[in-house]
């Protein structure tokens, strides 16, 4: 099975490879613990090899100042990065739809930062909540088409919310539609002094397991605990 690396050589140990080209990729987590970084160090490894990155940004967290940190060649990475920043949940859905015809043939990786956020909003201001959920899960299986057919990985990020029941424990904003379209999750924690990383899900590789990291100029590094 075909991988793509996620630029950072213990984190394509850690998931047998890399990313697998087919499916979506989730990562979960609270603010701060890593889930931009983690999408920008994957897109500027992919940029770097010569393809296209489509990014889609919902959150506006994009800086241009981080690429740079993260990359030699920072003109030619930033040219092959290609942001688009929806502000509505209708605009999201239009660029999904946009991108399933008319994505560059040299696409190498799909990455949208998050994919909750205006979700959140929408179902904040909108009485029929079915519909909200309906459009989302549409969206989420544009995203699948797309990996399947194109053989393109797709990254995705979503915020979480507190499990009132389990206080040691969070959810993913967008609930079952996201754990069914994705055959990765991984989910995220803020640490005293560094992020843990934990799969919860995978296709090869057995649930559970976990490794550990900080955030550094260049990327991030691995902390062996």
């Amino acid at each position: 099975m075909a991988k793509v690396s996620t630029g950072v050589p213990f984190l394509d140990q850690f998931l047998n490879g890399g990313y697998d080209e087919d499916i979506i990729t989730t990562y979960y987590g609270p603010s701060g613990s890593g889930k931009t970084n983690l999408c920008l160090i994957a897109a500027v490894k992919m940029a770097e090899t010569g393809k296209k990155v489509i990014f889609i940004d919902t959150e506006g967290g994009i800086a241009t100042e981080r690429i740079l940190q993260l990359t030699a060649t920072p003109d030619e990475v930033l040219s092959r990065i290609l942001f688009s920043q929806p502000v509505t949940f209708a605009e999201q859905k239009e660029i999904f739809l946009h991108l399933k015809d008319n994505l560059p043939d040299d696409t190498g990786l799909i990455l949208v930062d998050s994919i909750s956020m205006l979700y959140r909003i929408e179902l904040g201001q909108s009485e029929e909540v079915y519909e909200v959920n309906s459009a989302l899960g549409k969206q989420i299986a544009s995203l699948v088409e797309i990996a399947r057919r194109k053989k393109i990985p797709v990254l995705l990020t979503t915020q979480v919310y507190a499990d009132f029941d389990n206080k040691d424990k969070v959810k993913i904003v967008g609930g079952d539609l996201l754990k069914y379209g994705s055959k990765c999750l991984i989910e995220l924690q803020t640490l005293n002094n560094c992020r843990r990383l934990l799969l919860k899900k995978h296709r090869s590789q057995p649930e559970g397991q976990e490794t550990f990291f900080k955030i550094v100029q260049t990327g991030i590094e691995e902390v062996i605990r």
